[in-house]
């Protein structure tokens, strides 16, 4: 039976696929194939030559039938290919035609094949944990015996058992010692006398200076190990999110907490120095990418994942905790509104609902005392549960922070460069950008001796420049959202620094060389007012899909706002008509929430004229100019607000109504039939209906859906429905009440509330009262008078005059004392690290679609995959957009 898979020399031949084909046919159709039939189970490894042959040759169906139907066969494929990836690793003639680097390779390619499809079926867990994570004990041979006892011995000798360790610790040792392998993944000099196995570090750069000169063969192993390895650890796309932190992942805890120390320093470190010594542009030769093939690309992308999954690890206690952090916070925090919100949309909200009662319950039977905040955040970030995240937290000499700052530069700036490149196409594109920014936010959180380096250089101030283009790029694109979302909180996380905030007084230079969408038109200025220009247009150009993102962006102009001097007039602009859109009152009876970016706004403006009053007159200047917009808010009740809306509403459909007899009058006269009268019919024709949803500064007319998302007044296009709702008003249909108690009662003038909200007067009281008005009403108490005294007396008095009046005013005494400084720092909640653990494998999973994806086709469960439409011809398809 087994002499037709002999005698094949080729496998790119028909005859050696097919024989392959039969053979993987018999892996599912035959019961029980023998365990010693080993020229059946060595055509797995001998066979192929390329990946594609396994990817091809083996299908997802063949995989899951062999799982379901012939569970044993699998089980002894597994097993073979072990022992046989064991013998080539220890052989001392490796690389030979023995043991070959091609038969190393399909050991780890088959591996790579079938292993998600173990992960993925629900019915196989409880084998998975038993066939991977059980002991073996395998029977001792028997001891030879010589001498005058042997004769005795013989009856009384018993048969005697090794106990193994599971497989799935031996697999992941054979693995990361493929990593190391002379031969294989090192240059062949790297072998010793002893073991082909070296654990040197690959790249100069952190822990090492000194090259071992790998080859670009070295390169492509390295990438089909390290792809194995990911796929070992990729146990987390089969978990709901729901349980996603209160499940184990024991391959992921294996190897963060069982790995010897020299393997931790030399995998941690070769996968840093290999991601962050990567230069996409090469020998900076224009279209060079065009013309050569870049495999460095996906080794450093698949060196970023691994290393992202290792760091990504939080331990069963750690979840807990931070569930118990999150409940002990509860509305109290200052986060909760970026924590909060930001709950996924993988599944149905019933899933989020799960979530925290499955938290509250975890909590209650964890621990019969209550511990507490401190001890709560040291569980969570003990370095004890991952071993890689604590000597990642060691790293301390500045030529290292110089080179990994330098290396996440690199890679963040590239799309930049490439978007801003006078010849279009002329500079290589990575797609690991995504992968990077993941990982200079980990190295911000676990290091904070990086922290500090980083913000006390202007390295800084670059990234941050990087971090706004990616979130200008990508904000209209929903299958960047989450890239957009980990901007901001970036963004968040650095405006905690003082040091940092305090650079952004500086001047930009180099402004007018940044690519069109981030470019501010004839700008002059600092840092701060670039910073603060960008946030105000990410919120008003991204049409309400950001919205719950504004926590985020406002929490970093009011964290800055202590420290920054010289605003321009161009910034205290863009921060009195934010403030104006989020004090709206139908912004502010939207969402039981949005009343706090109003709060975290005025603090900002508080903490600018109590600190910096003297630097910033043209921010003061356009308070006093703005001056009606903070007076309103302090005396808004609930009645007012409720009858705002519906003047602004009533405005709107005036507006709208008047438009639309222009266009019916326009129409006649075109076709000669006369002017329209009032009681003609309105029909709206498809191009006009586009011209009035386009109608530019209708920010007050949003629609009802959108004015829960959207302040007002930040230029977005009309709806259809609230044309629709304006045109019914004009037909016959009764004109809405006013009242407060029958509007709220039935819900009609706010319909674009959140969650079923409707707002009460108790409500508007509570949080109304704890504005902090006062500061800027003293301001305004005693600045006001003067400004327009001294406008009365000299007609002609110009605003540079206004504004050097206002720089010889004194404020002491005349403000309430100051309040102390409070930094709202970013705060992982449990929601946010199932967001990122989601959006890590997301990523993984879309990128790898183009490259012998090893989880395409496979059932996910941590997020949801959508096809996009297919615009682009047939034989270049759209990557599929994952939900996060």
């Amino acid at each position: 039976m087994t002499s037709f898979f002999r005698n094949f020399d080729i496998m790119g031949a028909t005859d050696s696929k097919l024989a392959f084909r039969k053979g993987v046919f018999r892996l599912f159709e035959e019961r029980n194939v023998p365990v010693n039939a080993l020229e059946y189970w060595s055509l797995f490894w001998t066979l192929p030559e390329t990946a594609d042959d396994v990817f091809s040759l083996i299908g997802a169906n063949d995989i899951r039938r062999a799982r379901d139907s012939a569970r044993e066969n699998l089980e002894t494929l597994i097993d073979k290919i072990m022992e046989h990836m064991d013998t080539l690793v220890h052989a001392p003639d490796f690389p030979s035609a023995q043991h070959s680097v091609t038969s190393l390779l399909n050991c780890c390619r088959v591996l790579t094949r079938i292993v998600p499809y173990i992960f993925e079926s629900t019915e196989c867990t409880e084998w998975e944990e038993k066939f991977f994570w059980v002991p073996r004990s395998v029977k001792r041979a028997p001891s030879t015996v010589t001498g005058e006892s042997q004769e005795g011995t013989a009856n009384d000798q018993k048969e005697q058992y090794d106990i193994l360790p599971p497989r799935a610790e031996i697999l992941i040792a054979l693995t990361l010692r493929c990593l190391f392998l002379a031969g294989f993944t090192l240059p062949h000099n790297m072998g010793t006398a002893d073991s082909h196995v070296n654990y040197v570090i690959w790249e100069t750069g952190v822990g090492s200076s000194t090259p071992i000169g790998s080859f670009r063969d070295n390169d492509i192993h390295r990438t089909e190990v390290l792809r194995l390895l990911v796929v070992l650890l990729s146990r987390s796309m089969y978990i709901s999110p729901t349980h996603i932190l209160s499940t184990e992942d024991r391959w992921l805890h294996f190897i963060v907490t069982k790995t010897e120390r020299k393997i931790v320093l030399a995998l941690l470190c070769s996968l840093l120095n290999t991601a962050c010594k990567y230069n996409p542009l090469g020998w900076g030769v224009p279209y060079n990418h065009v013309m050569f093939t870049d495999t460095r690309e996906q080794l450093v992308a698949v060196s970023l994942r691994v290393l992202l999954v290792i760091l990504d690890y939080h331990s069963s206690r750690a979840a807990i905790s931070m569930r118990a952090l999150d409940q002990r916070q509860g509305d109290t925090s200052c986060l909760e509104i970026v924590s909060g919100i930001e709950v996924l949309s993988l599944d149905e909200s019933q899933q989020v609902s799960e979530l925290h009662s499955s938290s509250a319950s975890s909590v209650a039977n964890s621990s019969t005392h209550s511990p507490s905040a401190e001890e709560l955040s040291r569980d969570i970030n003990n370095p004890n549960d991952n071993i890689f995240k604590h000597y990642l937290s060691k790293l301390h000499r500045a030529q290292d922070f110089q080179f990994l700052s330098d290396g996440i530069y690199r890679i963040l700036s590239n799309p930049m460069q490439a978007n801003a490149s006078y010849l279009p196409g002329s500079t290589k594109r990575v797609r690991c950008h995504v992968e990077m920014m993941m990982l200079f936010w980990k190295l911000l959180e676990t290091n904070n001796r990086f922290r500090t380096y980083l913000v006390e250089t202007e390295r800084v101030l670059d990234l941050m420049v990087v971090l706004i283009f990616h979130a200008m790029e990508s904000k209209m694109n929903a299958a960047q959202v989450g890239l957009v979302r980990m901007c901001a909180f970036l963004l968040q996380s650095l405006s905690a620094d003082r040091t940092f905030a305090v650079k952004l007084n500086r001047p930009f230079e180099n402004h007018s060389s940044l690519p069109a969408s981030i470019r501010i038109p004839n700008f002059r200025g600092t840092y701060a007012d670039f910073f603060i220009i960008s946030i105000f247009t990410l919120i008003a150009s991204s049409r309400g899909s950001l919205s719950t993102l504004y926590p985020a962006l406002v929490l970093t102009v009011s964290n800055v706002s202590p420290y920054l001097k010289g605003l321009s007039v161009t910034t205290a602009t863009k921060l009195m008509s934010l403030f104006g859109s989020i004090s709206a009152p139908g912004f502010l009876l939207a969402d039981e929430v949005n009343h706090r970016l109003v709060k975290y706004l005025l603090e900002a403006l508080n903490c600018i004229i109590q600190y910096q009053s003297s630097d910033n007159v043209n921010l003061i200047y356009a308070i006093v100019r703005n001056h009606s917009k903070f007076e309103k808010l302090a005396s808004l009740t609930l009645k007012d607000a409720v009858d705002e809306i519906e003047r602004v509403r009533q405005l709107k459909q005036e507006k709208l109504l008047a438009l639309q007899q222009q266009q019916q009058a326009a129409a006649a006269v075109k076709h000669g039939k006369g002017p329209a009268t009032e009681d003609q019919d309105a029909p709206t024709t498809p191009g006009a209906e586009a011209r009035i949803y386009s109608e530019p500064g209708e920010a007050e007319g949003l629609s009802e859906k959108a004015r829960g998302k959207l302040p007002e007044g930040v230029s977005p296009p009309l709806s259809r429905t609230s044309s629709t709702a304006s045109v019914r008003s004009h037909t016959g249909m009764p004109p809405r009440q006013s009242s407060v108690s029958s509007t709220l009662s039935a819900g009609s003038l706010l319909p674009g509330a959140k969650h079923g909200f409707t707002p009460t007067e108790e409500w508007m009281e509570g949080w109304h009262s704890q504005l902090p008005l006062e500061t800027i009403l003293a301001l305004l108490d005693y600045l006001r008078p003067q400004v327009e005294a001294l406008c009365a007396e000299d007609s002609a008095a110009s605003e540079p005059q206004v504004l050097e009046f206002l720089r010889g005013v004194t404020l002491v005494g005349v403000l309430p004392p100051p309040q102390p400084i409070v930094i709202r720092k970013f705060q992982w909640g449990e929601a946010l690290v199932i967001w990122f653990r989601s959006m890590l494998w997301g990523q993984a999973y879309v990128v790898s679609i183009s490259n012998y994806s090893p989880w395409k086709g496979t059932h996910v469960k941590l997020f949801q995959i959508k096809q996009q439409p297919s615009h682009p011809p047939p034989e270049s398809p759209r990557p599929p957009s994952v939900t996060a």
